[in-house]
């Protein structure tokens, strides 16, 4: 749809606004708007700029989340954490199930290890129970597909297992899938809300939120590229989905309560054995946190990393000591590698939003945080993308608290399906439908330009001639965003001093 002026929307009352153009605010404005609340969905960037697009894009199952932070011999004493624990892994595979079946197009599965050793943290036949466990129980038709093999036999069938160190006892073998492109998710999630009757309003800063008797009152500025403007907005309810940056949004929080923990996770992309490629592994570091490699096309990436940050999210960057770090976890579990920092393709790092309660990280994060000072405001914190859905649907629930139930019915498929881009046409089309305003929304969100090996550049010169042509942009213009899409791809992601031959000779110097 045509982009509106800013000022346009000051005409308008809302009976939510969503705040946080991320996959939880683009999920929550698609579940209210469906159900026929009208609906506002904002952001200071573009859609799935910020933590959506620096995930693991891992489509996970939710296995992990049934181990205990506690000593085993406890579990018997709290069975309703146990039992948390055991709803949040349901509800993660729940949602597994719904996205496989919802965007296949937007999935990959692949085959993935578990290498179990003796001293593990937790014993074998507890892990293989939690994997049967959720296979039986709440796959919804997607199942794990979880066998346990000799190391003989895992080897035998995995080029990657065969390059594991030190003795194992068995092997896991399962399946889990991957978002292609984590970013599209976002988009198309917005796009089919504003298909539902949504506006979406990118490059729109909230600077102020006031309770105004009965309503809410919204202070929103331009932050397009050399445009200003505002936009006063009035709305019954607001959903706060701002993910690490909700305690940042002025008048959007409870003051001095944090309602979430920033944690760091770098991944850093690297290309491993050609007959590795697909295959994927899930493990623990030498600090028992975990640790994974994840296929990516003819490349993978190995992370995370795990630390709390309290500064703000958009001055977090990836640190060499932190690659550095990954890369010798990487070196223990795979001794032949020997990768160094000339290995590195690139690498990124994003926050993750955890929530909190009363100062401390809850072990079981999603929320929808309703504070009876601020009567219709809803904080969501703590998802992840792979979640993003039922996260709406807390949210919504607890909107509805204030709005009443909506006069439609909670959305199911997406309207919006794959993008079929074969030509500078279909281009045009998305650069003039899909609320693109930088080159950057372009390259790195609307097409797959942005996670290929040379993260967009090497097509950028040719897509800014076509957004230009598009939207009338100047030759000054263009060429300033090009400069943009270089400094963005400079902040984003780290990548090693070597050239480019140097880089190539290295990638392959065990292939």
């Amino acid at each position: 749809m045509i982009r509106l002026p800013l000022d346009a929307l000051s005409a308008a009352t809302y009976d939510v606004v969503v705040v946080g153009a991320g996959a939880v605010g683009c999920a929550t404005a698609r579940e209210l708007s469906a159900r026929g609340h009208r609906t506002l969905l904002v952001d200071r960037g573009d859609i799935g700029a910020g933590t959506s697009s620096r995930s693991s894009r891992m489509l996970y199952s939710g296995v992990g989340y049934l181990a205990p932070y506690f000593p085993l011999w406890q579990i018997a004493f709290r069975p309703t954490e146990v039992w948390q624990r055991f709803q949040y892994a349901r509800n993660i595979m729940h949602c597994r199930g719904e996205l496989v079946a919802d965007m296949p197009h937007r999935l990959t599965k692949h085959r993935f290890h578990y290498p179990f050793r003796k001293g593990d943290r937790y014993p074998h036949w507890l892990v293989e129970f939690g994997f049967r466990l959720m296979e039986t129980v709440a796959s919804r038709g997607v199942p794990l597909a979880y066998r346990r093999l000799s190391p003989k036999q895992a080897a035998q069938e995995s080029a990657l297992v065969a390059g594991l160190g030190g003795r194992l006892s068995s092997v896991a073998v399962f399946e889990e899938y991957m978002y292609d492109w984590p970013e599209r998710i976002c988009v198309d999630t917005a796009l089919d809300a504003e298909q539902r009757g949504a506006t979406i309003r990118t490059y729109a800063k909230a600077t102020r939120i006031e309770r105004c008797g009965e309503s809410w009152h919204i202070t929103l500025e331009e932050q397009a590229p050399g445009l200003t403007g505002q936009a006063s907005i009035n709305t019954r309810t607001i959903v706060n989905a701002a993910g690490p940056w909700v305690d940042r949004v002025r008048g959007g929080g409870s003051g001095k309560v944090k309602r979430m923990l920033g944690r760091k996770g770098v991944n850093v992309m690297v290309r491993l054995p050609d007959a590795w490629r697909g295959q994927g592994l899930e493990a623990f570091s030498s600090k028992g946190e975990p640790f994974y490699v994840f296929p990516w096309g003819e490349y993978h990436f190995i992370g995370p990393t795990e630390a709390v940050v309290d500064e703000d999210p958009d001055d977090v960057r990836v640190l060499e000591a932190e690659i550095d770090y990954i890369l010798g976890e990487a070196n223990f579990l795979f001794p032949d590698l020997r990768l160094t920092r000339q290995h590195v393709q690139h690498s990124w790092c994003g926050v993750r939003p955890m929530s909190t309660l009363n100062g401390e990280t809850v072990s079981l994060p999603v929320r929808a945080i309703e504070d009876p000072d601020m009567p219709g405001l809803v904080t969501v914190t703590g998802s992840y993308i792979m979640m993003h859905r039922h996260a709406a649907r807390l949210a919504t629930q607890a909107i509805e608290k204030w709005l009443g139930a909506g006069s439609g019915l909670p959305p199911s498929g997406m309207l919006i399906g794959a993008r079929d881009v074969r030509s500078n046409e279909d281009i045009a089309r998305i650069v003039e439908t899909e609320h693109v305003v930088c080159l950057t929304d372009l390259i790195r969100r609307r097409l797959p330009d942005g996670l290929n090996p040379s993260l967009g550049r090497d097509r950028a010169q040719h897509l800014s001639n076509i957004a230009a042509a598009t939207l009338g942009w100047s030759e000054f213009h263009r060429q300033h965003e090009l400069k943009r899409f270089d400094e963005d791809t400079e902040r984003v992601y780290w990548r090693p001093c070597v050239d480019e031959a140097s880089t190539e000779l290295l990638s392959n110097n065990y292939l």
